[in-house]
C-alpha cells in the first residue's frame, strides 16, 4: 500500500482491491479534502478519546490546521465540518441543514457535545486556528487536536493527515495497516487485468465483476440498495441545482437554472444536456449541499450528469441501468485510484470523474469491458496535466465549469468508444503519463489553491 508521501507525490504504487464505495461517497460538499478531511479527523479524534477512556475528563479542546488545510479550509467550511465531526454526525447520512444547525448551536452556546454526549466549552472562532504561518510535511496539510482537563493538563494531542477519498491517517500511521480485502475476481491495478477478470467471469461485463467483488464484502442486497440511494442523491442534487438561482458562497453566480431554460429535446445535444446537468450538481456541491463524491466532491457533477442522461435513454429499467452505470463507474474510479491517480492535481479529480462517467455511460449503452475502458481512456486523456487551483479556495471557479466540460467530453467519449467493435485500450499508458506529469506539479497546484488560475483570476 502506498505511503502518505507516495500518495501525495503521485508515485505509481500497486494498491490492493478498493471497494466501489471508496470512490462513490455520499455527503455534504464542497471539498473531499478540506471539508470531509477535517470532519472525519475530528470524528476519529473523539473516537480515539473514547476508546482510551479519556473522553469524560475533557473540558476544553483546541484545533489547528496547517498547510493546504489552513489555506483552503476556511473557505471550504472546515470550521463547520470540525464541529459536525466532534458532534459525531455521520457524513454519509447528513445533509447541509444538519451541519448548519449543529454549527449554529455551537456558536450560540460556545459549547460542543463530543460524540453527541459529552458537552465541553468550545468556541469555533477562538478554538480553531488556521495556521497559514506554519508548514508541516505533506502538501495536503494536517490537522492537530489537543484536549485539556479541568486543571489545564493535556489529555490527548494528535495530528492527522487527510489524504482525500475519506482517508485520514494519524501521524506515523500507514495505509498498509488496513487489512487487504479478499474478493472472488481480484486483479492487478491495470485496465488489461480488469478485462482479463471479466473474461475469467465468463465474458461478463465490468458491472458483474464489480458487484460480485462487492458481494464478498457486503450482502448483495445492501450493495444494490446503496448504489440506488446514491443514484437518488445524485439526481436530487441535479434537480435542486436546475431550480436554484443567486450566488454561491464565493460570489460566482449560479448558471444551471439559466442554462436549463434553453434545454430542448429536439435541438439540445446529448453533450450539452450532460454539461448542464453536471453544472447543476457541481453548483449544489459548491454551496455545501448534499451530493455524491465521485471520486471527489469537487468533481461530483460529472458522474451525476452522465447518470441522468443515461437513465433518460431508457434502454433498461431505471434501477438496472443505475446499478450497471454506478458499478461500472465505481470500478473504473477504483482502478484509477489503485493505479496512483490520487492527489495528482485536478487531472486525478475531474479527469478521473470523466473516465468514470464515460465508462458508466458506455456500459449502459451495451459496451463490452474493452469498449467501456476505451471510453474511460478517451475521457481521461484531455485532462492530462490539469492543476487543482480553485480561486479563493472556493470550489467554484474553475471547478464548476470544469465539471460541465468534463461531462460533455465523457458523453462524446462513450459514444465514440461503443462504435469501435475491437478497441485498443491504452488507459494504462495515459495513467503513466499523468503520474509523470504529477511529479512535476508543485504542491501548490494539487490541492492548495496557491497557484495557476487561483492567483491569476481577479474577478469571477
Amino acid at each position: 500500500m502506498a505511503s502518505p508521501r507516495a500518495a501525495i507525490e503521485g508515485e505509481s504504487v500497486a494498491v490492493a482491491y478498493l471497494s466501489l464505495f471508496s470512490v462513490l461517497r455520499p455527503g455534504p460538499g464542497p471539498s473531499s479534502m478540506h471539508t470531509a478531511g477535517p470532519w472525519l479527523a475530528a470524528r476519529r479524534y473523539v473516537h480515539d478519546l473514547a476508546a482510551s477512556g479519556h473522553l469524560g475528563s475533557v473540558t476544553r479542546l483546541g484545533v489547528e490546521l496547517y498547510g493546504g488545510a489552513a489555506c483552503v479550509g476556511r473557505e471550504c467550511g472546515a470550521s463547520g465540518a470540525i464541529v459536525a465531526g466532534l458532534e459525531g454526525l455521520d457524513r454519509a447520512a447528513c445533509d447541509a441543514s444538519a451541519v448548519r444547525s449543529a454549527v449554529a448551536r455551537c456558536e450560540a452556546r460556545r459549547r460542543v457535545r463530543l460524540d453527541g454526549r459529552h458537552e465541553i466549552r468550545f468556541d469555533p472562532s477562538d478554538d480553531i486556528g488556521f495556521r497559514i504561518d506554519r508548514a508541516l510535511p505533506y502538501d495536503g496539510g494536517a490537522i492537530r487536536f489537543a484536549a485539556f482537563d479541568a486543571a489545564g493538563a493535556t489529555v490527548a494531542d494528535r495530528l492527522y493527515l487527510p489524504l482525500g477519498d475519506d482517508v485520514v491517517l494519524a501521524r506515523g500511521e500507514m495505509q498498509a495497516d488496513a487489512p487487504a480485502l479478499r474478493v472472488p475476481y481480484d486483479y492487478a491495478a491495470s485496465a488489461d487485468a480488469l478485462i482479463d477478470a471479466c473474461r475469467a467471469a465468463g465474458g461478463r461485463r465490468i458491472a458483474f465483476v464489480a458487484l460480485a467483488d462487492e458481494g464478498a464484502i457486503l450482502p448483495p442486497g445492501e450493495v444494490r440498495s446503496r448504489l440506488l440511494a446514491m443514484r437518488d442523491r445524485m439526481l436530487g442534487s441535479i434537480d435542486r441545482g436546475l431550480l436554484r438561482t443567486g450566488s454561491l458562497p464565493g460570489g460566482r453566480r449560479r448558471q444551471a437554472s439559466v442554462l436549463a431554460q434553453a434545454l430542448d429535446d429536439d435541438k439540445t445535444t446529448a453533450a450539452q444536456r450532460c454539461r448542464i446537468y453536471a453544472i447543476a450538481a457541481a453548483e449544489e456541491n459548491a454551496a455545501g449541499d448534499g451530493g455524491v463524491a465521485a471520486p471527489s466532491s469537487g468533481a461530483a457533477g460529472v458522474v451525476a450528469g452522465l447518470l441522468r442522461h443515461s437513465l433518460a435513454l431508457g434502454a433498461q429499467t431505471a434501477d438496472a441501468a443505475a446499478v450497471e452505470f454506478l458499478a461500472t463507474a465505481g470500478a473504473t474510479g477504483a482502478l484509477l485510484r489503485r493505479s496512483g491517480l490520487k492527489q495528482v492535481g485536478c487531472q486525478g479529480e475531474v479527469g478521473v470523474a470523466a473516465a468514470m462517467a464515460a465508462a458508466g455511460a458506455a456500459a449502459v449503452a451495451g459496451a463490452t469491458p474493452a469498449q467501456a475502458l476505451r471510453a474511460a481512456e478517451l475521457a481521461l486523456e484531455p485532462h492530462l496535466g490539469l492543476a487543482c487551483d480553485p480561486v479563493g479556495g472556493h470550489i467554484e471557479s474553475p471547478c464548476v465549469e470544469r465539471n460541465g466540460l468534463a461531462a460533455a467530453r465523457a458523453c462524446a467519449a462513450a459514444a465514440t468508444a461503443i462504435r469501435d467493435p475491437e478497441p485498443r485500450v491504452s488507459l494504462d499508458a495515459v495513467v503513466r503519463s499523468m503520474l509523470e506529469s504529477a511529479r512535476s506539479l508543485a504542491g501548490r497546484y494539487k490541492e492548495a489553491s496557491l497557484g495557476g488560475v487561483a492567483l491569476s483570476v481577479t474577478d469571477c
